[in-house]
């Protein structure tokens, strides 16, 4: 029989959310499984309008029927990625206090009142909290909608994608914890450094220990860095051992950071010399000093990180 515009209707509905390149196949086979429900209800002695309305209204939401055809979940975080989302949130959650209570005692240091004080740290554990929460939550749901699951992230599952044996190639939930707790709170100490400081200037505004400077560009590109780290660390644990795209991803993130970092403090461009002035008396020795440990410790951690990651994925062969 001929379908009507209904058909028409559900159909382009239907495929409006489908890829481009997969339309032409599922609307042949769509048109083609409706039309022959129809037909047997016809035959059957129904009304052909009232045939054509039931098998439509049985297909149900073309919304949902176009995600079963394309495979998409209409849920945020499944059964798939659940546990593990709510183990790593659970846990990360603990850290939301730390800027908070540092705020806190800041805040005292700078003569507020207690409850000013005890304000401002509860907003910035809230704050903290709520960030932690939306981006955990955001790549946890960027992965479900992917496909993706524990320790499987390249489609169907295999024999071969069983959980590595080997200890040390695993990504514990404990690592992964640590390593954001301590991005958390780098970030934090960027930011907060520029509000809060132990020196003032004589008009009582704080003297940052980086340079202000900075803030035009460098230090909103590096602290973009440290969060990609974390979002880094939340897949890491997804996929749940080490791979070479891993290591690959996290070479370059390593990488990214370490090199401007040591460029800024090789050229006298990281910290505030006016810090220096009001801690230790001079902007000369002890600054040099500041950037030296700065280039030895960034460096040196990059080539723990770096080597690391890479160790593990060879051990792992």
């Amino acid at each position: 029989m001929t379908l009507t515009t209904l058909t028409d209707r559900y159909v382009a509905t239907t495929l409006r959310r489908i890829p481009a390149d997969k339309r032409d196949d599922i609307d042949r086979e769509l048109r083609g499984s409706i039309a022959d429900a129809v037909d047997a209800r016809v035959e059957s002695g129904a009304d052909p309008v009232e045939a054509e309305t039931e098998v439509l209204t049985e297909l149900g939401d073309p919304d949902r029927l176009a995600a079963e055809y394309i495979g998409r979940p209409l849920y945020l975080i499944g059964p798939g990625l659940y546990l593990d989302w709510r183990r790593l949130l659970s846990v990360l959650l603990w850290i939301a206090p730390l800027p908070g209570a540092v705020v806190l005692v800041l805040d005292l240091l700078d003569d507020a009142s207690p409850g000013e004080a005890i304000a401002s740290g509860l907003w910035t554990t809230a704050m903290v909290a709520l960030q932690i929460a939306f981006w955990t939550t955001l790549v946890f749901g960027v992965l479900e909608r992917n496909g993706h699951r524990r320790g499987n992230l390249t489609g169907e599952w295999t024999v071969e994608r069983l959980p590595e044996t080997d200890p040390n190639n695993r990504v514990s939930l404990g690592d992964t914890a640590w390593t954001i707790a301590l991005l958390v709170v780098g970030i934090a100490a960027v930011v907060l450094q520029r509000s809060f400081s132990a020196y003032r200037y004589a008009d009582g505004s704080s003297i940052p220990i980086l340079d202000p400077d900075l803030w035009s560009f460098w230090l909103p590109a590096l602290i973009v860095v440290l969060a990609l780290s974390a979002v880094f660390e939340i897949v890491k644990y997804v996929v749940g051992h080490w791979t070479t795209a891993l290591a690959v991803v996290n070479t370059v993130l390593n990488l990214l950071f370490t090199i401007p970092l040591v460029w800024l403090a090789s050229v006298d461009r990281l910290f505030e010399p006016d810090y220096f002035e009001a801690a230790f008396g001079d902007t000369g020795d002890s600054m040099r000093a500041a950037n030296t440990i700065v280039i030895v410790v960034a460096i040196g951690v990059a080539v723990w990180e770096i080597g690391e990651g890479w160790w593990k994925v060879l051990r792992s062969r």
